[in-house]
């Protein structure tokens, strides 16, 4: 149990931090489709996995085969750096066993829709447990301000989001 509440003490304050620095946030362009909670994305998970944030600091989205909890804003948060912002990635799905896999087999993929650039790929992937459930967990750096889209693989499930960068 003092593994869960100590990573559930990790996570939390990153997505606080992020929501008390951003003090002057742009209006995100109309031209960048962020994907946002309403009616029709939120998706409700049949496990809802406690202790990642508060219900009200996100939303669910993607489903039963591939999930993960997103800013209801359509902003991404986190860790602002000169390499970008960076923040913890958790995706889920219904009836994991992960377990016993090794290599994972989450690929995250983004790329800036509002400038032409590279396409990027995600980093290592590992587990964490948050409760009782067991996640996919990656940290998921954002390299310039602008509008995003990420996709998360894992087999046959695929989920695809758009975000905006401060």
């Amino acid at each position: 149990m003092k593994a869960a509440t100590a990573l559930i003490c990790m996570l939390v304050p990153l997505t606080q931090a992020a929501a008390t620095t951003s003090t002057q946030e742009t209006p995100i362009p109309e031209s960048c489709p962020v994907t946002r909670a309403t009616p029709e994305t939120q998706f409700k998970p049949s496990s809802v996995p406690r202790g990642l944030a508060p219900e009200s600091m996100v939303f669910w989205y993607g489903s039963d085969s591939l999930y993960t909890a997103l800013d209801p804003s359509g902003r991404w948060r986190g860790i602002a750096s000169p390499a970008g912002t960076r923040n913890k990635s958790f995706w889920f799905r219904n009836n994991a066993e992960w377990l016993s896999e090794r290599p994972y087999q989450l690929k995250l993929t983004y790329r800036q829709l509002d400038t032409t650039g590279p396409m990027y790929s995600g980093s290592e992937v590992t587990n964490a447990m948050i409760g009782k459930e067991v996640a996919m967990l990656t940290m998921l750096e954002l390299p310039t301000r602008g509008c995003w889209e990420v996709t998360a693989s894992y087999k046959n499930a695929h989920v695809s989001f758009v975000t905006w960068v401060d």
